[in-house]
């Protein structure tokens, strides 16, 4: 709808900041502050101030520390996502989560634990 805000998991790939395509494969440290979609092989540390999303077709070893992430894909390691971690019917996690929301869509393997903190409390 006209005016209406788009959340992490509303998204399309042309509102995305870079694309790593899927024949990709890449070992290392990437640092970013928009929006990052992997496609292809990752394999390392991930810093990101932005939106993560994680492909279909991707496969991401690696420790990853960002605002928001979107798993379509596969992903072998630890997040710790600020705002929102969103497991896609897709996706394979195998690490633990900390995040203050998940959404954990049907048909998503998850294998680990999610350790929840509140955001912005205010304690009586």
């Amino acid at each position: 709808m006209i005016g209406e805000k788009k959340t992490a998991t509303d998204f399309d790939e042309k509102d995305i900041t870079t694309i790593v395509a899927d024949d990709l494969e890449i070992k290392g440290t990437i640092r970013f502050k928009t929006s990052v979609m992997l496609k292809g092989v990752f394999e390392g540390e991930i810093y990101s101030e932005g939106l993560l999303v994680v492909g279909p077709t991707a496969r991401v070893m690696a420790s990853i520390t960002t605002q928001t992430l979107v798993s379509h894909g596969e992903i072998t390691g630890n997040v710790i996502a600020n705002e929102q971690v969103t497991l896609k019917s897709t996706s394979i996690h195998n690490g633990d989560i900390s995040t203050p929301n998940i959404i954990i869509e049907n048909g998503s393997v998850f294998n680990g634990s999610c350790a929840m903190r509140a955001k912005d409390i205010t304690v009586r």
